[in-house]
């Protein structure tokens, strides 16, 4: 690389950093990745920067702070024009999804508020797992369908929710124990393990069949969601049927 004929417009890695509030580490990593070039190097070696690396630094800052990883930004610059179309959409949908999950988000928020400032009960614990079970499982549910779910946590109440938290290792493991040992989810054993949970989580009368099968669908797509509670998309299923097999002796 050309050594500049005076470095009077060009800057030093620390004096960059400086200038665009980016790192000296998260400059270097930038030109790792082949990102980011130096414009020039001084006699002494350093590493020289001018406008033109300005300029495509703030390009990288700025398609960072719209959610492109280092790998995305290296494919728009190769300006593919399919390329950069698919990620653009890609993002967008990303960015679409997040907006719908953050005002869920907010209107949660505000009937929780609603219920702090009223003569509700509610506390803490409740709150807590309302936003939980009403947000962070991201179902795709319709917004009545959504409060049937939070309505349910808030319907648990505080001390059935301890209790549940208490016993739900126990009985998950159990459960377990039962499922890899071939026991069907109708065995009254298994049964009467349901019936504890149930008993420990009161619910509302039973949630549509079509919205309760697309929870148990959606559950089953999030192993992220599913490991949290001890849980995986066939246990789950187990449980579930179960609990149905707890119903029906109960209805009888």
């Amino acid at each position: 690389m050309s050594k500049p004929t005076t470095t009077m417009q060009y800057l030093r890695i620390g004096q960059l950093a400086a200038r665009s509030g980016v790192s000296a580490k998260a400059l270097r990593l930038y030109e790792q990745r082949g990102l980011l070039k130096p414009c020039a190097h001084s006699e002494a070696g350093y590493r020289l920067y001018g406008p033109d690396a300005l300029r495509r630094l703030m390009q990288i800052v700025v398609l960072k702070r719209s959610g492109f990883s280092l790998a995305e930004i290296g494919r728009l610059f190769t300006r593919d024009a399919a390329a950069a179309a698919s990620l653009f959409a890609a993002r967008i949908e990303t960015l679409e999804r997040d907006l719908a999950d953050r005002a869920q988000a907010l209107k949660t928020l505000r009937r929780m508020a609603w219920h702090a400032g009223s003569a509700s009960t509610i506390d803490l614990d409740q709150l807590l797992e309302s936003i939980h079970m009403g947000n962070n499982l991201k179902l795709d549910l319709s917004d009545a369908e959504r409060d049937v779910v939070r309505q349910r946590a808030e319907q648990i109440g505080s001390d059935s929710m301890k209790a549940l938290r208490s016993a739900y290792p126990e009985l998950i493991a159990q459960m377990r124990a039962a499922m890899q040992a071939g026991t069907p989810a109708t065995d009254a054993s298994v049964v009467a393990m349901a019936k504890r949970y149930r008993a420990l989580a009161p619910v509302m009368p039973d949630v549509d069949p079509g919205v309760r099968k697309r929870i148990v669908d959606s559950l089953g797509a999030r192993a992220d969601v599913m490991a949290e509670h001890g849980l995986d998309p066939a246990l789950f299923r187990y449980l579930c049927d179960a609990i149905d097999a707890a119903k029906g002796s109960a209805a009888k």
